[in-house]
């Protein structure tokens, strides 16, 4: 109940308009403290989605020139995975915003309420590394999200602060 009266904004705009309102968002601090551990140079960032992991919480895909990592936002955590090692993936509009899934050797991962745009900008960076991924270009379920949420960063702002954000020393 408490949760509800604290995020009921949010909780209705994820619930029944279909739009995550923390997808198109900056690295926060703990995700980018804990990601910068795994992504050393001469390695970079290529693209990230934020999103709500299934039956995990909150957390982070990230794609790097060799590495696909995943932040686990509930327990801090990181996993890493080799690009070499997926097999495909795929972004396709869901119910709470766009579903992210990264097929690898060993497991499928698997992100919703992802933001379309950098949903987009991981798929063009996979196809970029010889992944097959394909992508649901569609719009949105709902509309009124659009007119009562705040400015959100553009896709390129999201990724040049955390490019720096992962890059700092």
């Amino acid at each position: 109940m408490l949760n509800s009266l604290l995020h009921g904004a949010a909780l209705t705009e994820f619930l029944i308009e279909g739009h995550n309102p923390y997808a198109r968002q900056k690295l926060n601090t703990q995700a980018a403290d804990a990601l910068r551990q795994h992504i050393h140079a001469p390695d970079s960032l290529l693209a990230y989605v934020c999103g709500r992991e299934v039956m995990a919480g909150a957390g982070v895909f990230v794609l790097t020139q060799n590495k696909f990592l995943v932040y686990h936002g509930a327990t801090g955590t990181v996993s890493a995975t080799a690009l070499k090692q997926i097999g495909q993936a795929q972004a396709v509009r869901g119910k709470y915003g766009h579903t992210v899934r990264v097929h690898t050797e060993n497991r499928t991962y698997a992100m919703y309420g992802a933001d379309k745009s950098l949903a987009g900008a991981m798929h063009q960076a996979l196809l970029a590394q010889g992944v097959a991924s394909a992508f649901e270009d569609e719009a949105p379920r709902g509309t009124l999200w659009a007119a009562y949420s705040g400015p959100h960063p553009s896709v390129d702002d999201c990724l040049l602060d955390a490019r720096q954000r992962l890059l700092a020393a």
